[in-house]
């Protein structure tokens, strides 16, 4: 079987180093042939994109267009076409509708989130030039869905998805190590959060829940993330801008892991990653109740839900008070993962989906 991925960034974003590169690179691993195309190389991202000026990016976008153009050539032996998300960012969905009306191609689509959805934080002009219909479109024309949870399979339903498959932005085992150790007389006790820089506002929740327990208690905020700095007055914040080799020594720094939001329609789409992460090298964590995030621990076992500002403040103080809590909740939270979230449990029935796509 030849299956062509079309992953809609960089491997710098998680969704296609978990839901691209490592299945491509499980399919490849049993015989089948894979080609992965992506929009450009990390450096030529961050050398043309990433905080850089605006003709800058319009460079990026240039090349990234023209480029997709030239990966079609991938397609004319093929058995199944995977898109994960849209291969243009902006605009109609062109490519896709070349795939499938010109070149007959079966067509798997894959989503982990919301994206009919505008992002939560996101205020700029480009957005009008996305497609926010491009899922309801790829119902229409594609054999299959793959999403990230039942939320989205409910709607990916609604629009008549053909055949559909649940796979969640599972988790390397390999390379999430367990922590070494749980310190126990650890001064400060770090609570982490990582990810975009345009999900950071789901943070300001916790302004006033870490402020009161920096009086109280020797606690550091560590942030790892990409863009500007983050600050919260009155708390000890240490902001470090993610780097790819450091992935890992993220997850495993902090005493407790933080995922955060705000109960909407785009939330609700969010397959529960960072709070994965967290789990699966051992780190207990509290979230929001949002989404898939309500099914991934069960409650006091895994780690804390907290839906307002005095049960952040309360779960948070329990784990910041007892190191032998957080390590027990650390074990179990990666047993968890191993169990329901690692690509051992989920990558047979994703190879399963795609080889039936692919008679057709």
């Amino acid at each position: 079987m030849k299956i062509v991925f079309f992953g809609n960034a960089t491997e710098k974003i998680a969704a296609i180093r978990y839901r691209v590169q490592k299945f491509a690179d499980m399919l490849e691993a049993e015989g089948n042939q894979c080609v992965v195309c992506l929009h450009s190389s990390v450096n030529f991202y961050l050398k043309y994109f990433e905080n850089q000026p605006k003709y800058k990016k319009i460079i990026y976008w240039l090349c990234v267009w023209l480029n997709r153009w030239l990966q079609l050539r991938y397609i004319f032996n093929a058995d199944v076409v995977f898109l994960r998300g849209p291969i243009f960012k902006y605009g109609p969905p062109i490519f896709e509708y070349i795939i499938y009306y010109l070149l007959r191609k079966n067509l798997v689509f894959d989503i982990d989130d919301a994206v009919w959805e505008k992002p939560a934080f996101v205020k700029n002009w480009t957005l009008k030039l996305v497609d926010f219909d491009w899922a309801k479109k790829m119902c229409n024309i594609c054999a299959g869905a793959v999403v990230g949870n039942r939320y989205l399979e409910e709607h990916v339903k609604q629009w008549e998805a053909k055949k559909i498959v649940i796979v969640p932005t599972c988790i390397d085992m390999e390379k999430h190590q367990p922590k070494k150790e749980y310190p126990k007389h650890n001064n400060p006790v770090i609570i982490g959060w990582t990810g975009l820089h345009t999900n950071l506002g789901y943070l300001d929740i916790l302004k006033e829940p870490l402020r009161e327990l920096s009086k109280k208690y020797p606690i550091q905020l560590f942030i790892a993330s990409n863009g500007l700095d983050y600050n919260i007055d009155g708390v000890n914040v240490i902001f470090e801008n993610w780097k790819s080799e450091k992935e890992f020594e993220y997850l495993q720094k902090p005493d407790i892991g933080l995922m955060p939001l705000i109960d909407t329609p785009r939330a609700r789409g969010k397959c529960a990653f960072k709070a994965l992460q967290y789990m699966g090298v051992g780190t207990p964590v509290v979230i929001s109740p949002v989404g898939m995030n309500a099914e991934v621990i069960e409650d006091g076992v895994h780690g804390f839900f907290a839906r307002t500002s005095e049960e952040w403040y309360d779960r948070l103080e329990k784990l910041i008070t007892d190191p032998e809590l957080r390590e027990q909740m650390g074990r179990k939270a990666r047993q968890r993962v191993i169990e329901l979230y690692s690509f051992e449990a989920n990558y047979p029935r994703l190879k399963e989906f795609l080889l039936d796509i692919s008679k057709g």
